[in-house]
């Protein structure tokens, strides 16, 4: 048996998505990745409402990700926090941020923020996701073809 692949994520997504988390995870398992995951879930369900409260908690589980997905759902481009939460891993300027079509979305649906500061946009395809995982610079539309990227200019931290 191959040997488990440990990997340190945060997946950012509207609430309304949350079904499709343990699926991406068990996509990703099927594949030997043992997936950590450190995003918001139903288990941790609160009603704070101040931001500056809500990003004290997110900031220091999207640091802890050594990666970002982003689930890509028909409102997800709506959500500013997902915005917010992707603009912070970009902050880092070595974190990958990935994003993964869900059921029903389109390319009009990827947050401008994913657009901007994305490392690749896939769709639910276990070894493309894996590709863009380990680095590929993987571009498709939500019916599986290549793409260009919104921004040629690759994203740095200055």
């Amino acid at each position: 048996m191959p040997k488990e692949k440990n990997m340190n994520l945060f997946v950012s997504h509207y609430h309304k998505d949350l079904e499709n988390l343990p699926k991406l995870k068990k996509l990703l398992s099927n594949k030997g990745y043992n997936i950590k995951d450190s995003s918001m879930d139903e288990s941790e369900k609160n009603n704070a409402k101040n931001p500056d409260y809500i990003k004290s908690i997110l900031r220091p589980k999207i640091k802890w990700a050594g990666k970002m997905i982003v689930l890509i759902g028909p409102e997800t481009h709506q959500r500013n926090w997902v915005d917010w939460e992707i603009d912070y891993a970009a902050s880092f300027g070595n974190k990958k941020i990935i994003g993964v079509y869900i059921n029903g979305a389109s390319d009009s649906d990827i947050p401008d923020s994913l657009n901007k500061f994305g490392d690749a946009v896939v769709g639910w395809d276990s070894d493309k996701l894996i590709d863009a995982l380990n680095g590929e610079p993987v571009w498709l539309d939500n019916e599986g073809q290549p793409r260009s990227p919104f921004w040629s200019d690759s994203r740095s931290n200055c």
